[in-house]
């Protein structure tokens, strides 16, 4: 009999797939992992087929498939099975989370035709310097002008049509432009080069390297999966083991997957494993155009690439034989994807797939997440440790300093003002970080303390509109806000914050001949990174700062001063993990100093010095830090002792939105969880919207999950928002 119903997942808010019949002139053409178009409810819809049947359970008669889409699958069987983990853990219907894994163009548009006949698309790439060509911007045509500022944003050479059609112009400004000697059009030949350059070095591996490397090719040649842990001090060589794991899974036949936080890391790592695996290598992140991604991920699916380097996005490449992961700076926060419709963890995933594929893993980071190491600890990872710096004379010289000893308001103490005056004098270059990320905090203006929820021990946040500090796990208020510490009480507190844009303010005024340069999300365009970077290498640039996407992963010699302006700015955080992130954030940023011949020094200003994650990151002590983070975790009852989940309700009308919360607390109480909340979130209308949020808590994940999905089946998932590992 044949098997001509298909079991199609479509991307639809329910939790359930959906039958459609197969036409006999369909029949050869039905494959698991094809994308389809359907009828669904008065419209047309792309969706995966997913399996194949001989008989519906469903009553009435279906509907046909309308049209396969791929000649291939686009999706094999781990991975199809990797999209089941991810909806059953992450609790999210299927077909949406397998809309997130496969881009919406999956295959490029052909070549653009001449006279008729088809002809090789050719990449437009600048041919002046960024700085020539920024400075020639306001001398060209609108239509020239636009071409320019798109190509700029690119974070790789664009083809003649995609440019094209991104401005929607006609090909004769492109033509003015090749003939102004501003860009070149050149035959596509392999992935284009980064713009980032790095020389090429061979590095001779210490002890401790040959031990974790010996251990990861061990693992590779046994085709089982292996997951690691490599908590490698900063600049102990980390990258090195990276590229050569990556080499011996290529030997064995195998693909490997590299995934970085930030696309600002991509430029340098690119190059570095350009030296090593030539045009074998893809990048995959979401700075590219549609068209890119379809390039890049032919590429990967055709097996001419065999390594991609990437952002989250890059764990699902659609490698066959998958036999490396690794997950660089493992720590960082980035790793979890908290827009609609997947929420998920890159580590998790990354576990998850090395699991479906028999492939080794490698988390690797200076500051390992407490959970990481926690897991290593009870042997559910296997621990590598890297102790010696292989770069530099040895470890920067750490100060703190006292903020409290500076007047009001100051940005710079004077001890930071004077280091970074001798740096620019010497002609050698300093970074300096500024989280900004954060809400409103309090602390006391008499004795300097944070107020805190008493119930969760994180830090109250200020609601202005009702002049009250509010806990945004418990829903604890405090209407008249005063100090909590002991013998206190002082109604005198302190909100304040600092952003980049004072920074650089402040910086272009104490040193107004210096080549200052900003780096974050608002004053850096895509494609913009691996310029930057380069002209830091070159020396262009004597002051680089920003927020976090400069604090980890870039090794420039010449830096010799780290500065961090708030340690603060993190440890304020409403967040169980702000101690966890102020470590981190630290002991990163100054790991990027000193990686040179003249050494390095870094300075941290802070309200709080005698924190113990601000204590233990300026001695460099991870196993201080963690095992004091671990007590305070298994005192409140917070991960990796615990598992988190965050339901949002979301509902035009306060009223409704209340109400509908209470409901979904009343039933996950009958399950006897853990429910903290309702309370309003951290922005209480989001585009006319009125938010409440409900945090669980369970030291059975599974338990805790099964009850979620017993209230969403009850309930509707109409208006709500779930986060299982909520990055609060």
């Amino acid at each position: 009999m044949a098997k001509d119903v298909a079991e199609v997942a479509l991307p639809v808010n329910v939790d359930r797939t959906f039958d459609y019949a197969v036409l006999p002139l369909f029949l050869k053409e039905a494959e698991v992992g094809k994308r389809v178009r359907v009828p669904f409810r008065g419209e047309v819809l792309e969706g995966l087929l997913i399996g194949l049947k001989e008989r519906s359970e469903y009553p009435g008669e279906l509907l046909p498939i309308l049209e396969f889409l791929d000649p291939e699958p686009v999706l094999d069987g781990p991975r199809l099975e990797l999209a089941r983990w991810l909806s059953e853990y992450y609790l999210t219907p299927l077909g949406l989370v397998l809309r997130g894994l496969i881009p919406q163009r999956v295959r490029p548009r052909p070549g653009l035709a001449a006279a008729g006949r088809p002809r090789a698309p050719k990449y437009v790439k600048l041919r002046v310097s960024l700085e020539e060509a920024l400075a020639q911007l306001e001398a060209l045509g609108p239509q020239q002008r636009a071409l320019l500022r798109a190509l700029l944003a690119l974070s790789a050479p664009p083809s003649e049509g995609e440019l094209l059609r991104m401005v929607g112009c006609t090909r004769e400004p492109l033509k003015g432009l090749v003939t102004k000697g501003l860009i070149t059009l050149e035959p596509a030949s392999g992935p284009p080069a980064p713009d980032f350059h790095e020389p090429a070095a061979r590095v001779e591996l210490t002890g401790e390297q040959r031990l974790a490397l010996a251990r990861i090719v061990a693992a590779l040649e046994t085709r089982k999966a292996k997951p690691f842990l490599l908590h490698g001090v900063n600049g102990s060589g980390k990258t090195e083991l990276y590229i050569r794991a990556a080499a011996r899974a290529l030997e064995l036949g195998r693909a490997a997957i590299v995934v970085v936080p930030e696309i600002s890391l991509t430029p340098q790592l690119v190059a570095r494993f350009r030296h090593q695996f030539g045009e074998q290598i893809a990048v995959y992140h979401s700075g590219l155009t549609a068209a890119e991604s379809a390039r890049q991920w032919a590429r990967l699916a055709s097996g001419e690439a065999r390594v991609v380097i990437g952002v989250r996005a890059a764990i699902f490449a659609p490698f066959k034989d998958l036999g490396l992961i690794v997950v660089d700076e493992e720590h960082e926060p980035t790793y979890k994807q908290d827009e609609p419709p997947l929420r998920y963890h890159l580590r998790e995933v990354a576990l998850k797939r090395a699991e479906l594929s028999g492939a080794t893993v490698i988390l690797g980071s200076a500051t390992p997440m407490v959970e990481s190491y926690y897991r290593a600890q009870r042997e559910e990872l296997e621990l590598l440790e890297l102790r010696e710096r292989v770069v530099g004379p040895g470890r920067p010289r750490v100060e703190l300093i006292e903020m409290h000893r500076e007047p009001p308001s100051t940005v710079f103490s004077e001890r930071l003002i004077a280091a970074l005056a001798t740096r620019l004098k010497h002609g050698e270059q300093a970074i300096l970080l500024l989280n900004r990320r954060g809400f409103s905090t309090a602390i006391c203006k008499r004795c300097g303390a944070t107020v805190r929820c008493p119930q969760c021990g994180i830090p109250l946040v200020y609601h202005l509109r009702g002049q009250e500090l509010l806990c945004h796990y418990c829903g604890y208020a405090l209407k008249r806000p005063r100090c909590r510490s002991r013998g206190c009480g002082s109604t005198e507190l302190l909100f304040f914050g600092l952003g980049t844009e004072q920074v650089e303010l402040e910086l272009r005024r104490l040193f107004p001949t210096a080549r200052v340069r900003r780096m974050d999300s608002d004053a850096v365009r895509r494609g913009e990174h691996g310029p930057i970077l380069e002209a830091f290498r070159q020396g262009k640039i004597d002051i680089l700062f920003g927020t976090q996407m400069i604090g980890v992963g870039l090794d420039f010699p010449n830096v010799t001063l780290v500065g961090i302006v708030s340690a603060d700015t993190t440890l304020d955080l409403p967040d169980y993990r702000a101690g966890e992130r102020t470590f981190q954030l630290i002991s990163q940023a100054a790991g990027r100093a000193g990686r040179g011949p003249k050494g390095g020094e870094v300075l941290i200003q802070t309200y709080h010095p005698e924190h113990y994650a601000i204590q233990a990151a300026a001695a460099g002590d991870y196993t201080g830090f963690y095992c004091q983070e671990l007590r305070f975790r298994e005192e409140l009852g917070y991960p990796p002792f615990t598992q988190l989940i965050r339901l949002t309700v979301e509902d035009m009308s306060p009223a409704r939105a209340d109400e509908r919360a209470e409901q979904l607390k009343a039933s996950l109480l009958a399950s006897h969880c853990e429910v903290l909340g309702p309370v309003r979130g951290p922005r209480a209308r989001v585009r006319g919207r009125y938010q409440r949020q409900l945090l669980l808590k369970g030291r059975d994940g599974k338990a805790l999950r099964e009850a979620v999905q017993e209230a969403l089946q009850a309930l509707g998932r109409e208006g709500l928002k779930v986060d299982v590992d909520p990055a609060i």
